[in-house]
């Protein structure tokens, strides 16, 4: 992506140790009114990433390494996808529901991945991740908000698409269940069920569910839990696997007013 112009800018400090709850608190408190909660969340379990030491899970099932095995071999054959996106965001305490739509643009080369995000409804809104870094265009307000991933931002992507992570990656990050096969859109699936070791990440998510599409074996819906019982799924339709994506789709253009904040830096320092 093309260096943006500095215009108003903001900050927000990146947390130190125990700060990392009232950080997280204050962020989405000042975000959650423009219905980014999710990316944000992503954006602060990556900026906080902390990988354990090898932590041993129960024997993995035979039927789930199967279904790890097919999906690492999709993952080998793919090279770019496009899909329509439904964004689903339940409150469960107060019966609330929204929904946000689009479509999504992923392309992947041999040390490096892109993913593109454009939102249709309810309104206009761009996400890009590229190069360790998360943007975030709101035409309405004229405002690019710009997150640091760091060197991890292929987890970020994994969050909102489900792919890009192989069976002994996701291994090493989760306890990995296959729970049982169900139909979405009466297309058969595998559900897989990641629950979090890091600490830092299931202070947030206390599970993530995948639904395997057991044709292509990629995810056609995703699902983070949170510790408080809300929850967030991703549905994708229309997939088109290795469409041969050209890079300039992945630019960002935004005027030269453009109102520039960071709501979070770089990486913490441990």
């Amino acid at each position: 992506m093309e260096p943006l112009p500095h215009h108003k800018h903001s900050a927000v400090s990146s947390p130190k140790g125990g700060d990392f709850r009232s950080f997280q608190e204050r962020i989405m408190q000042m975000e959650s009114r423009h219905g980014l909660f999710f990316i944000l969340a992503l954006a602060i379990v990556v900026v906080n990433w902390t990988f354990p030491a090898a932590v041993a899970q129960e024997e993995l099932s035979a039927e789930t390494r199967e279904v790890l095995s097919h999906m690492d071999h999709a993952s080998k054959n793919l090279s770019d996808l496009t899909a329509h996106v439904t964004q689903t965001k339940v409150t469960v305490v107060v019966n609330d529901t929204s929904v946000e739509t689009g479509k999504l643009f992923h392309k992947r080369s041999k040390n490096s991945s892109k993913t593109k995000l454009e939102y249709d409804k309810p309104e206009l809104k761009t996400l890009l991740i590229d190069k360790g870094k998360v943007w975030i265009y709101e035409p309405r307000i004229n405002r690019l908000q710009e997150f640091d991933l760091g060197n991890d931002h292929s987890q970020a992507e994994f969050f909102i698409t489900g792919v890009g992570q192989s069976g002994a990656n996701l291994s090493k990050s989760y306890d990995v269940k296959l729970l049982n096969e169900e139909p979405i859109n009466g297309i058969k699936t595998s559900v897989l069920e990641l629950k979090p070791k890091s600490e830092k990440v299931s202070s947030m998510f206390s599970k993530i569910q995948l639904w395997i599409d057991r044709t292509r074996w990629v995810p056609i819906q995703t699902r983070l839990t949170e510790t408080s019982g809300d929850y967030f799924t991703i549905q994708f339709d229309n997939i088109q696997l290795n469409p041969h994506l050209s890079d300039k789709i992945f630019k960002l253009n935004v005027p030269p007013n453009v109102e520039k904040i960071k709501p979070l830096s770089s990486r913490s320092e441990s």
